[in-house]
């Protein structure tokens, strides 16, 4: 398996690996109307010319996966990771925090942050198990409330953010 920063020419190929790894939800939990939400391209490209958007390839060497991430103050906030749902359960969405995990030490960051969906068996245990924990409201600071309270009025439901500190 290989994971490496995404060039240009991948970024025409993560809306559709965002919308196919959608799928898998619920409506209960990611209503119909934002069922064809991507990040735009735009936060697509300026994690790209950071270098926090990470691909991840099948064996047959086509992307199947993305890890795109923001520097938040002191931490490293995961925006998105999507992995096709042919390659689900084959290590890439592992592969890709690892590469993130590595790169925010490296960089200095003292944590890793995102939100999630917190019931559904794939996303708060898969997170847990990489070292992340879940925050209670509040040891939410400021920018995580500000996510979690924009997520909850556009529909989510159970969402939950996590941190994974950074030795």
């Amino acid at each position: 398996m290989t994971i490496r920063l995404a060039t240009e020419a991948d970024l025409p190929l993560l809306a559709t690996i965002e919308q196919n790894a959608a799928a898998l939800f619920s409506p209960d939990d990611l209503p119909p109307e934002h069922r064809g939400d991507t990040l735009p391209l735009e936060h697509l490209q300026h994690a790209r010319a950071n270098d926090l958007l990470w691909v991840a390839l099948a064996p047959c060497g086509a992307v199947a996966g993305f890890l795109a991430a923001e520097g938040a103050g002191d931490e490293l906030h995961i925006c998105e990771m999507s992995v096709t749902p042919e390659q689900g359960g084959k290590g890439l969405g592992r592969a890709l925090l690892a590469t993130a995990i590595d790169h925010g030490r490296d960089a200095g960051y003292a944590a890793l942050t995102l939100t999630t969906f917190g019931h559904v068996p794939w996303n708060r245990p898969f997170y847990e198990r990489l070292g992340f924990r879940a925050l209670a409201p509040e040891e939410c600071g400021e920018r995580l409330q500000r996510i979690l309270a924009a997520e909850s009025r556009s529909g989510l439901r159970n969402r939950v953010a996590m941190r994974r500190d950074l030795p």
